[in-house]
């Protein structure tokens, strides 16, 4: 058997984990990510593994093997020295990572497999990918200088979940819609320290995979190459790529840097960001380099010109301003004569679209122009939920069907059922679109529990509508409640679900978009009293409520006394 056969034969074992191509490591370009970054923000715990001694067993090397892949500071040095020579320097675990519950017993021989339970993998971004309940690691041992060592194994660092919990943080690279008028946050993880800068740039110039086809592009030409690390001098990220200078126009530099200002934001110690490709350093506008934060603001995921006011309807009339502080609008739906049971308003806070009382029309009105036109995009609905807009000024509306989901698309006025797998037919209760229209998120009803659902926006260039990834559920922290009453942006890249723990008391718990096991911890209060019902949630910086009737609590800070909603006040939401 030949070493390129023996090493396929080798990965085969994990064939169902290793399938596809795996790769590793809020408004305004300021962004921070789910937890706060650093150098300093490092676990105080650092271990030297011991190498391989002499006349070590295969067993030992094994699971000496495993043991010095948890080498900290993150590091491979001594797991190297357990491999033969061509597999030490053919050995690449930045293509991912797998992280396992449990390491089981190795089998005996020169071809082991070692028992992995609940493994989680991650691509060479950082990206999560799937899970698998228990995988059999294949790895074969040769005898090199009369002492054993690892041969053929999985391109790939392999450790504990617990350690992978210390060592890695969520973030997120951006990226650019098809179209190019918006940013998309991707989740990863990535490790904390002094290599937390230069693994976000890695990860951002690493191949996109199928799974981003039509839903996310790069500005970084094919072939572009980050350097071994990115310095951060008196608060300046020096980002220097290998590659053709002359091939870089403009347009794309100015996407690169963007890129590079919203995803390297998140490092507390960047202030600004400079670009050099080849020999050029590129520049921002007035010909300066570097370039600071605020770099590529219109292009901000959350709308750069998004309204911070609350909408409602009070006696079916539509308001705005703060909790406490709604005041009548001076559009169409403003005056009496339109009876209505809830609302969706566009980015900017100028156009509304409203659900009939009987649920069955979608009406269209400015929201403060006294003479507007009011349109009906949709007539004859079976049961619309409310409606939502993205930064395209599209409204993605639920008609749950009476059990049957239809998903429709306003846009320029005209309505368009959309077929989105999963979610097309079922019994789904909510649906929500990020402000980005890159991903839905809805809520399906089953015979006993309830589930979170994602799904992502394929669109072509001119921005159009192409398709849907498949649905992907979204697993939530704990298994002991089983229906859901709402979910909502909490960031451009994580959700809050509201659910109940019993008659008395709702719960909520806030996840990440793409998948990714295990809740985010946001602050404030997760547990509440009485039958809360609705939340009341912006992606961008701003109070987060929960609504039981008319009482109103503050999740973000709930020592503060919010007043009651007046009576008569419904349909309480963030533009979106």
């Amino acid at each position: 058997m030949t070493r390129t056969t023996a090493r396929a034969a080798g990965v085969l074992l994990v064939a169902a984990l290793l399938s596809g191509c795996v790769r590793m490591p809020t408004s305004g370009p300021v962004v921070e990510s789910e937890v706060t970054a650093g150098a300093d923000d490092v676990p105080g715990i650092f271990f030297d593994p011991r190498p391989p001694q002499e006349g070590d067993p295969a067993a030992d090397i094994v699971a000496g093997f495993f043991e010095a892949m948890k080498a900290t500071p993150i590091r491979t040095t001594v797991a190297r020295q357990f491999l033969s020579r061509e597999a030490a320097e053919s050995w690449t675990p930045e293509q991912q990572i797998l992280t396992y519950a449990e390491l089981g017993d190795a089998s005996a021989g020169t071809f082991v497999r070692v028992p992995l339970t609940d493994v989680n993998t991650y691509d060479a971004r950082g990206a999560w990918q799937r899970t698998d309940g228990g995988v059999q690691l294949g790895l074969r041992l040769v005898q090199e200088d009369g002492e054993w060592r690892i041969d053929e194994l999985p391109d790939a660092l392999i450790v504990p979940d617990s350690w992978f919990d210390d060592w890695y943080e969520r973030a997120a690279l951006y990226y650019f819609d098809p179209t190019a008028q918006v940013l998309v946050p991707e989740p990863v993880f990535v490790p904390r320290g002094e290599q937390y800068a230069s693994s976000l740039v890695r990860g951002l110039l690493a191949p996109l995979g199928a799974e981003s086809l039509d839903v996310v592009r790069s500005y970084f030409p094919p072939g572009t190459t980050p350097g071994l690390s990115v310095p951060i001098e008196s608060g300046i990220a020096r980002v220097a790529l290998s590659g053709d200078p002359d091939a870089v126009d403009d347009e794309t530099a100015e996407r690169m840097l963007t890129q590079l200002v919203w995803t390297l934001g998140q490092e507390p110690r960047i202030s600004a960001v400079e670009l050099s490709v080849g020999d050029r350093t590129f520049t921002g506008p007035g010909g300066l380099a570097p370039v600071n934060l605020s770099f590529g603001a219109a292009y901000d995921p959350n709308g750069d010109r998004a309204s911070t006011d609350l909408f409602a309807l009070d006696e079916g009339r539509l308001v705005a301003g703060r909790v406490g502080d709604l005041g009548p609008t001076s559009g169409p739906f403003g005056e009496p004569g339109y009876a209505l049971r809830s609302i969706g308003v566009n980015l900017p806070g100028t156009r509304v679209a409203a659900v009939s009382v009987t649920g069955t029309d979608l009406l269209l009105a400015p929201a403060e122009v006294p003479t507007g036109e009011v349109t009906t995009p949709v007539i004859g609905a079976v049961d619309l939920a409310a409606p939502h807009w993205d930064h395209r000024d599209r409204i993605w509306v639920l008609d749950r069907g009476a059990g049957r989901a239809r998903v429709v698309q306003v846009a320029d006025g005209d309505a368009v059922e959309l077929v989105v797998p999963g979610l097309t037919g079922r019994r789904v209760t909510e649906l929500i679109v990020s402000r980005d229209g890159s991903r839905l998120v809805a809520v399906v009803r089953g015979a006993k529990a309830d589930r979170v659902v994602s799904v992502r926006v394929r669109h072509d260039a001119a921005g159009t509508v192409l398709g849907f990834t498949p649905p992907r559920t979204l697993p939530l922290p704990t298994e002991d409640t089983t229906r859901i009453r709402d979910v909502a942006w909490r960031s451009p890249t994580t959700v809050s679900v509201l659910s109940d723990i019993n008659e008395e008391r709702s719960q909520v718990r806030t996840i990440s978009v793409d998948g990714a096991p295990g809740g985010i911890a946001t602050g404030g209060a997760t547990s509440l009293r009485g039958r809360v019902r609705t939340l009341v949630s912006t992606p961008a910086d701003g109070e987060v409520y929960a609504l039981a009737g008319r009482a109103v609590t503050s999740l973000i800070r709930p020592e503060r006394m919010v007043p009651d909603l007046p009576q008569g006040l419904t349909s309480l939401t963030y533009v979106g």
